[in-house]
């Protein structure tokens, strides 16, 4: 059985060494303390597609094939992307990070900062 994935997000980054286009899935990590409207919302990567892709575009088809497995598989109830701006990595060690991000159409979000 699957653990559930809260609210993930599917992004992408770019490995500049490699020239590489990679999706990233992302899960809310909450902040500390007590939830408020007014909090935001943080995420933290879990898991990024290795090999990647030399075009941009089979990673974006990709990106939203995975969005769409995620829910097919009764990982999360929905799953949104961010796939108007890549993340920047370096093709060194892992590229975990923290990130917010702001919700721009039904099933788009792009980063608070």
């Amino acid at each position: 059985m699957h653990s559930l994935m809260l609210n993930p997000v599917v992004g992408m980054i770019y490995n500049g060494k490699l020239k590489r286009w990679h999706p990233i899935i992302y899960v809310e990590s909450p902040l500390p303390g007590p939830d408020s409207p007014s909090k935001p919302v943080r995420h933290e990567s879990t898991v990024h597609h290795t090999a990647g892709f030399d075009k941009r575009e089979e990673a974006i088809k990709e990106a939203q094939d995975i969005a769409a497995r995620i829910i097919q598989q009764r990982l999360s109830p929905g799953c949104l992307l961010a796939l108007e701006e890549d993340v920047l990595w370096d093709g060194e060690d892992i590229p975990a990070e923290i990130t917010f991000f702001v919700k721009t159409k039904e099933r788009n979000v792009r980063r608070a900062f």
